[in-house]
């Protein structure tokens, strides 16, 4: 199956799947068991946790094949990146030859143009020693020429070739850029229907324990799963109804707030030096160590590091920080983006229009928001 298709079936499944589950939730107030309805609930209770195991046995299989398909993805967009680097040597391979052949041509229009040169060409056609001769010494001179038109259009072609090829390579490259976003939104979708399945099982364990007088601890345990459901859910409410906004190119002083000298300077060593020491760490989907990040793994450990936690996901992060505008956000802010209707991306704002981020097409690195493609997206500024 085509693999665009097959990510269209997952978001499908997923967000449908994930708008028909509810969770039942606690009624201290239930009626009092009888003998007949003890057993009634109970086989009732283990038919609704079947139902709910075996969907999280279903999901766990589409959130690994979500997982397969992104790392297939990151080796094409691996090579996308090297065909892009190749194709660019070419094209200042063939500049050179470009300007080899202009200097040549170049030459010869200044050879043509010396003294004597015009009548040198008329005399060679003169001393011809009869017509055929004349026919055969005009034909040379013809050739002279054609041979320069054709230096010309070679060049124009050879130019046109490799800019249209590079052209491509971009387009091909953004769209491998907006898959893996899809795919980001895709398993988040997943582990959030994951979240609902188990606060199901959690409730049911509660309602079971009500039964066998364990009530208490599984209380607890249903409710931070119905916390957690919760939490997950308003930020990707809160995500999806972000519109983009627009930035610009000010220079990171100009779109500071002021800060005193000694918080300025904490806000930098902490989590911008953290950040930076990362650089260079391979993209890895789902990754959140040294090893390998993606994007919102990588801003939870750099903040972790800081001394200060956050959620794990970019939507989470999005939900879990104060809005912020461009003037207001100051290095060591979070900054998110929406390349697929969402919020799907995060990095670390550095100001002067940079951030750094975990990028699947280049690991950990700095890129810019106010030109390229990231400028396309950029969703807005947090602060945890």
């Amino acid at each position: 199956m085509d693999f665009k298709k097959r990510l269209m079936i997952i978001t499908v499944v997923s967000i449908s799947g994930l708008a028909g589950l509810t969770v039942t939730p606690y009624h201290s107030s239930a009626a009092p068991l009888t003998e007949g309805s003890h057993s009634e609930r109970m086989s009732s209770l283990t038919e609704k946790e079947s139902d709910a195991e075996e969907q999280i046995g279903l999901i766990a299989e589409m959130i690994k094949e979500t997982e397969n398909e992104a790392d297939k993805l990151v080796m094409k967009l691996e090579h996308t990146t090297d065909e892009l680097e190749d194709i660019r040597t070419e094209i200042e391979t063939v500049s050179a030859t470009v300007t080899k052949r202009e200097s040549k041509l170049q030459a010869q229009a200044r050879a043509v143009q010396v003294a004597g040169q015009s009548s040198n060409i008329l005399r060679f056609l003169m001393e011809s020693e009869s017509l055929s001769d004349v026919l055969g010494r005009i034909d040379v001179v013809s050739t002279l020429v054609s041979a320069n038109q054709n230096l010309i259009t070679i060049q124009l072609e050879d130019m046109e070739t490799i800019q249209l090829r590079e052209r491509d390579l971009l387009e091909k490259q953004e769209e491998q850029f907006l898959l893996a976003a899809q795919l980001e939104n895709s398993k988040m979708t997943l582990e959030e229907q994951m979240a609902v399945q188990e606060s199901l099982i959690a409730s049911i364990a509660l309602e079971r324990s009500e039964l066998t007088e364990e009530r208490e601890s599984l209380l607890a345990q249903q409710q931070e799963r119905q916390r957690i459901s919760e939490e997950m859910q308003s930020a990707r409410t809160e995500a999806e109804s972000t519109s983009s906004i627009t930035v610009s190119s000010e220079s990171e002083e100009e779109n500071s707030v002021s800060l005193s000298s000694s918080e300025s300077q904490t806000q930098t060593s902490g989590v911008v030096s953290v950040a930076h020491g990362l650089t260079g760490s391979p993209y890895s989907f789902s990754g959140t160590s040294p090893v390998g990040f993606d994007c919102s793994g990588y801003t939870q450990f750099v903040f972790q590091r800081s001394g200060r936690s956050i959620p794990r996901t970019a939507a989470a992060q999005f939900g879990a920080s104060s809005r912020l505008s461009q003037s207001e956000a100051r290095p060591g802010d979070l900054i998110f983006f929406n390349q697929s209707g969402s919020i799907d991306h995060v990095g670390i704002y550095l100001g002067g229009g940079r951030f750094i981020g975990s990028q699947t097409s280049t690991g950990v690195a700095v890129a810019s928001f106010t030109s390229g493609y990231w400028s396309n997206y950029v969703a807005g500024f947090g602060r945890p």
